[in-house]
């Protein structure tokens, strides 16, 4: 089962790869306080089309390199008009 992630291109000066940074929320256990979290990903970026700044969803794939294990499959905006179309 793939798994979908959205996030901010944070980076792309490496060659195919982007740094996608995701942002999520979690709940502490004891004092019940919500807090933020973010976590960088090495994406597969091919024929470099996306650039820093955009919005994007990754999905997981197969190990492309030691840290590369997603890669970007659209815009954010892409994906949820092809979620209503379907």
């Amino acid at each position: 089962m793939k798994k979908y992630l959205t996030g901010k291109i944070v980076s792309t000066k490496a060659a195919q790869t982007a740094v996608v940074e995701v942002v999520s929320w979690k709940t502490h256990r004891v004092f019940k306080k919500r807090y933020r979290t973010n976590k960088r990903y090495l994406v597969h970026n091919p024929e470099d089309k996306f650039q820093e700044g955009q919005e994007v969803i990754i999905g997981s794939t197969r190990p492309l390199s030691k840290l590369k294990h997603f890669q970007i499959e659209s815009l954010s905006q892409d994906f949820n008009s092809k979620k209503v179309e379907k």
